[in-house]
């Protein structure tokens, strides 16, 4: 049950600051609970981008209170029959449509139920915008979340393994004297630091390839920024402990031509000990 006094709604969307769509779901959800503590993870996530967002929400849902409900609109396939959902998890609740954002935060805290929202007198209106579900729809759940509603009183249980999963997958290969890793670029940052779906922990005496879109780059191991030697690429883990690609001072999704969905792989030859868990 959420504190009433305590209640947190954390906005994720792709909306941008220049419109007034964040501001309006905003009014919506003040209108029905004007006490609500509200915080943006994000107001402007790139646009239509999947993985961009997931990575944002996954990254940042752990560090919120206990019970905050993510409220996360980044929808291209608003209108469509893609389901709207709330998702309830050990330690939270996650408000969206059902295209997959939500399911790596929501899976790795622990899914423990799930509902479509299909109740009409959960709508904002009885006619609802086909492009606007973030007023309409999502703003709406997550206001009454916060004033402790029921999850039943939205709509009929999803089981866990119905939900649309996007999932930050990688395999890992022993070939000889190297151990070869293959995931997803998942995320660009606005330096151009490029992070990858592989969770692994590197051994600064490693050397390493990356193979991408048929080209190969060699790649300097270090344990941050300020290591580099010159304008070389960097291979290193991020704040969150992805291996991430990235140049000192400089842009790397532009030096390779990086985009979020890229498959990637990376060649990593050990000297030494090598610690391969995170």
């Amino acid at each position: 049950m959420i504190n009433l006094k305590k209640a947190q709604i954390a906005i994720l969307t792709d909306f941008g600051v220049s419109d007034n769509y964040n501001g309006v779901m905003e009014g919506v959800i003040r209108k029905i609970n004007p006490d609500v503590n509200i915080v943006y993870i994000a107001p402007s996530a790139k646009e239509f981008n999947l993985y961009a967002g997931s990575y944002l929400l996954y990254t940042s849902y752990r560090y919120f209170q206990r019970n905050t409900i993510f409220l996360v609109v980044i929808d291209p396939g608003v209108g469509t029959r893609r389901k709207a959902i709330i998702i309830k998890t050990k330690n939270y609740y996650f408000v969206g449509p059902d295209n997959g954002i939500l399911y790596p935060a929501a899976f790795e805290d622990g899914i423990v139920e799930a509902v479509q929202i299909t109740n009409q007198r959960m709508f904002l209106s009885k006619e609802i915008s086909n492009t606007f579900h973030g007023r309409d729809i999502f703003s709406v759940a997550a206001a009454y979340l916060s004033l402790n509603v029921d999850m039943s009183i939205f709509g009929e249980k999803i089981k866990p393994e119905e939900l649309e999963k996007l999932e930050f997958n990688f395999s890992e290969t022993k070939e000889g004297d190297k151990i070869v890793y293959c995931g997803k670029v998942i995320y660009i940052d606005h330096f151009g630091n490029i992070a990858t779906s592989i969770k692994v922990k590197m051994n600064e005496n490693s050397k390493a390839l990356a193979k991408f879109k048929g080209k190969e780059y060699q790649l300097n191991v270090v344990r941050t920024f300020g290591e580099a030697k010159g304008k070389e690429l960097l291979l290193y883990n991020n704040g969150y402990g992805f291996l991430e690609i990235g140049i000192n001072k400089g842009n790397a999704a532009i030096t390779i031509n990086a985009e979020e969905g890229d498959d990637i792989c990376l060649e990593v030859y050990t000297q030494g000990d090598f610690n391969h868990s995170i």
